[in-house]
C-alpha cells in the first residue's frame, strides 16, 4: 500500500565546503534555513557552517552509515508529514563516498522530489586542476584496505583507458600508491591534496616518482589520487600484438577440434579464420600437417 504524502514534502541533496567555507551557494543557504530538517554525517562538523553564516542549529539530526538503515522508517514517516529534508555530508557532495543512498531511494519509492543542491566536490576539484584529461574519467571511491580486496576492486578498471580518480587516507597512500604502480604500470599520477584549504596542493609526475616523495614525506592531510590510465602508443601496440596472438591460438584449437569432430581441413580452417578474424591461408598452411594426418 502506497503511503500518502503530502505535497510539501521535499528532499534536497546538499553539496557542502570541502575546506573552504566560503564555497557555498546562495541557494544552498537559503534550502538551510528553509527546510525542516537537516540530515548531517556529524552535527559538530555542520555545526561549523551554520555557525559561519547564522543558521539556527536546532534542526540537525544525525546521520550516518551505522544508522541509516534503522532510520529508513522515521524518514518514512517524515515525508508522509509533508516534511522537508536537507542532507548534507560532512564536506563535498552527499553520496560521493558518504551514506545517503537510502534516504534517496525512499523518497523515490514514495513519490517525494529528489532535488539536487550543486557544489563543491573533492572529485571535480581535483580533475580540473590536475591537469589529466576529464574526458572520460571514472570515479572509484576509498580503495578496500587488504591486498586481495583491492586487486578484485581494481581489475574491472585495469585496462579502462580513462582517468581514474580515487580518495586515500594519508596512512594508507603509499602503500596504494606501490599496489598502483604494480597493477597499472607506471602512469601519469597527480596528488592532489588537501583541497580548497591554505595547504592545498597537487603533485604530479608518474607513479613512480609520487612513490618516491611519499618515502621521503609523510603524507598529512586527505588526498585525491589521479591516474591517467589511457593506453600509451606501446602500450596499445603491445595489446594488438597479444590480441592478434590470442586470437591466432583460439583459431588454431579451433581448427583441431573441428577436424577431431570429422569436419575437413579445408571448412574447419574458413569457419575459424572467419570466426576469429585470422588470414585463411596462413591458418591453412599452418594447420596443414594436421590436416595431413
Amino acid at each position: 500500500m502506497e503511503t500518502s504524502v503530502t505535497s510539501s514534502a521535499c528532499l534536497y541533496v546538499c553539496s557542502t565546503p570541502i575546506g573552504n567555507l566560503s564555497d557555498v551557494s546562495l541557494r544552498l543557504l537559503e534550502v538551510l534555513r528553509e527546510v525542516d530538517l537537516v540530515l548531517c554525517e556529524d552535527t559538530r562538523q555542520t555545526r561549523k557552517l551554520f555557525s559561519r553564516y547564522d543558521i539556527p542549529a536546532d534542526r540537525l539530526r544525525s546521520y550516518h552509515q551505522h544508522n541509516e538503515r534503522a532510520s529508513q522508517a522515521w524518514l518514512r514517516e517524515q515525508f508522509a508529514a509533508g516534511s522537508r529534508i536537507a542532507l548534507v555530508s560532512d564536506a563535498g557532495t552527499p553520496l560521493v563516498s558518504d551514506p545517503g543512498a537510502i534516504v534517496v531511494e525512499t523518497a523515490i519509492a514514495m513519490n517525494v522530489p529528489v532535488v539536487p543542491i550543486p557544489g563543491p566536490s573533492a572529485v571535480l576539484a581535483g580533475l580540473v586542476g590536475s591537469g589529466l584529461a576529464m574526458t572520460p574519467f571514472v570515479y572509484l571511491g576509498f580503495p578496500p584496505r587488504s591486498q586481495s580486496e583491492r586487486t578484485l576492486w581494481l581489475e574491472p578498471f585495469r585496462t579502462v583507458p580513462a582517468t581514474l580518480v580515487m580518495y586515500e587516507a594519508p596512512h594508507r597512500l603509499p602503500g596504494t600508491l606501490a599496489f598502483l604502480r604494480e597493477a597499472l604500470g607506471d602512469k601519469p599520477a597527480v596528488l592532489a591534496k588537501e583541497l580548497t584549504k591554505l595547504h592545498e596542493s597537487f603533485m604530479r609526475g608518474t607513479l613512480s616518482t609520487l612513490c618516491e616523495r611519499m618515502a621521503e614525506e609523510e603524507p598529512r592531510g586527505e588526498y585525491v589520487v589521479l591516474i591517467d590510465n589511457r593506453l600509451t602508443a606501446e602500450d596499445a601496440q603491445r595489446a594488438r600484438a597479444e590480441e592478434a596472438e590470442c586470437a591466432w591460438q583460439r583459431a588454431f584449437e579451433e581448427v583441431h577440434r573441428a577436424m577431431e569432430r570429422g569436419m575437413s581441413h579445408k571448412q574447419a580452417v574458413a569457419e575459424a579464420s572467419e570466426r576469429f578474424g585470422v588470414k585463411r591461408r596462413e591458418l591453412y598452411n599452418a594447420t596443414l600437417a594436421q590436416g595431413e594426418d
